[in-house]
């Protein structure tokens, strides 16, 4: 090992220049030392290559270059565990000596200089000698005629032009006699992007990830980020973004979402909106997020935090994003909002506007049909969910099935009751399995109306075999027994009620009137009594009857 001061004058004078680039890495959690190791600057950003295992469960790091200046570690800008390499960066400063990367090749025999770390002061060198050269993924990967000691890990190897040609890699399981070191065209694959930010290599690391250099990705990480991330994590990102692209306006679209929604710090997010709009011809993506981001908060029921949370001022909003710019998005948007708040009309109108347009769909025919049945005008209502089945291929179209409940529904409240019977048989057969209880009596409640007693009585024992706890569905079905005088299959059915439900008065009514038909006049009373005593209006005048 060649000493700073004794091999100053035989080394390359930039060989020796390149010593001030070996740095080293300290990294913490919790405020405690973890680990530390030897590091690099290269380039000329303040970047820096570390171990990638110092890095795992530190929240924070700091650099210590050969003049013993220290700094903080930023953010990883880049990592790949096979390598055993990452990239960290830290506060640029002209101070900075990074190497640059060789474009020289190196063969078996070329001779190179390894440089080690001295706090304050010029690390040693060894020239070494390259024994072989191999290839792991697309890099050169050298072999040394030397033992690996522990302290050489990570330690670079440059060339007579002060170039970093590789990095020396972790002793190989049982090899004693050789090291070995990968080649530095690595570092330039140690990035970020979309596909790889907060997954992979950078999964669970505590220091922050650098988002990428291409705003079009660095983008897609931040919405990825209110998803996957929390408030905190959010917000860094955010911050993140608004410094590396400061002229964009999305990071302040979403910085006022983030205020509003985390801080409701309403001021703070207005005043994020309105610089947004002086960074974009695209006005209406932010009036369009302003509207969201308003109605969401009201719809979650907070009024009270700030007078701008109004349904007022977001419908305001959207009106500003159509008329900026009348897309089919926003449209529908305000569409969707006026039918959640009960404004059917106006509902009906936006829904309806948008059938002629490239937003043609089944979904709006349905919602615009849901505007017409809360309006009961069923008959326009059923000719819009027709619209909407012929836009999925027809009646028997797989995806049509839930219109056609919806038709079966629409014509049950229009009175049309075999079409809706006929619309329910349809759904059965089109879902192919046993539906719920709710369906069968649904379904039993149209057959009654159509007079179709005999299929009804069928389906309200399929609801009861679905649900035979359930005291409503016996009810339902002792009511229709007594209309056809099938008086004993009533009683039956209100034996099961009464036993379910003891304290429903309309059990005993009906039961004392069933016995009132079969002459039972005993029965008749005690249930009609106990029904009045439950509060059955009918029932005192029912006893009466009785008593004559």
């Amino acid at each position: 090992m060649l000493s700073s001061a004794a091999a100053a004058e035989k080394l390359p004078k930039k060989v020796a220049k390149s010593r001030q680039a070996v740095a080293r890495v300290m990294t913490y959690s919790n405020g405690t030392l973890k680990s530390s190791a030897t590091a690099l600057f290269v380039g000329g950003g303040g970047d820096v290559l570390v171990p990638y295992a110092v890095l795992a469960g530190a929240d924070s790091a700091v650099v210590i270059d050969a003049k013993g200046k220290a700094r903080s570690v930023r953010n990883i800008v880049g990592a790949n565990s096979v390598y055993d390499y990452a990239k960290v960066r830290v506060e640029r400063d002209k101070k900075i000596v990074g190497l640059p990367l060789s474009s020289s090749a190196v063969a078996a025999g070329d001779a190179l200089f390894m440089l080690s770390y001295a706090k304050k002061g010029a690390g040693a060198v060894e020239g070494v000698k390259v024994s072989a050269v191999d290839s792991l993924y697309s890099h050169a990967y050298y072999t040394l005629d030397m033992p690996m000691q522990e302290k050489f890990t990570s330690l670079p190897l440059v060339n007579a032009n002060g170039e970093l040609v590789a990095m020396m890699q972790p002793a190989a399981s049982g090899d004693t006699l050789k090291s070995y070191a990968i080649g530095a065209t690595m570092s330039n694959e140690l990035t970020v992007t979309a596909m790889n930010y907060g997954r992979g290599y950078f999964e669970g690391m505590k220091i922050r990830t650098m988002l990428p250099a291409a705003k079009d990705e660095a983008l897609s990480c931040l919405y990825m980020q209110t998803m996957v991330g929390d408030s905190a994590s959010y917000r860094a990102v955010i911050n993140d973004f608004m410094e590396a692209f400061p002229d964009s306006h999305e990071g302040y679209v979403c910085d006022a979402e983030h205020r509003a929604v985390y801080d409701r710090d309403m001021p703070a997010a207005d005043k994020s909106w309105e610089k947004a709009l002086t960074l974009t011809d695209n006005r209406a993506d932010v009036y369009f997020n302003k509207c969201k981001v308003i109605n969401a908060i009201v719809g979650a029921g907070d009024t009270l935090s700030h007078e701008m949370l109004t349904f007022a001022n977001a419908l305001e909003c959207i009106d500003l994003a159509i008329g900026s710019d009348s897309l089919s998005l926003y449209v529908n948007y305000k569409a969707d909002m006026l039918l959640g708040a009960g404004r059917h009309a106006e509902a009906y109108d936006n829904y309806i506007s948008l059938v002629k347009t490239d937003a043609r769909s089944a979904e709006l025919f349905a919602r615009a049909a849901q505007c017409k049945g809360s309006l009961k005008e069923y008959d326009e209502a059923v000719m819009l969910i027709d619209s909407a089945i012929v836009c999925l291929g027809g009646s028997d179209s797989r995806n049509a099935t839930p219109y056609i409940l919806t038709r079966a529904l629409l014509n049950s409240s229009a009175g049309r009751y075999r079409a809706a019977v006929f619309d329910y048989n349809k759904y059965e057969q089109a879902m192919g399995i046993t539906l719920g209880a709710s369906f069968y009596t649904m379904r039993a409640q149209d057959e009654v109306r159509s007079k179709m007693f005999q299929q009804a009585l069928n389906d309200y024992e399929k609801a009861i075999s679905i649900e035979p706890r359930n005291a409503a569905i016996y009810f339902e079905k002792a009511m229709l027994c007594y209309r056809v005088q099938k008086f004993d299959d009533a009683a039956e059915a209100l034996s099961y009620a009464k036993e379910l439900a003891p304290e429903a008065p309309d059990v005993y009514y009906l039961l004392g009137c069933v016995y009132l038909k079969t002459g039972d006049t005993k029965l008749a009373e005690s249930n009609l009594q106990k029904a009045a005593s439950l509060g059955h209006p009918d029932a005192e005048s029912k006893l009466k009857e009785a008593e004559k």
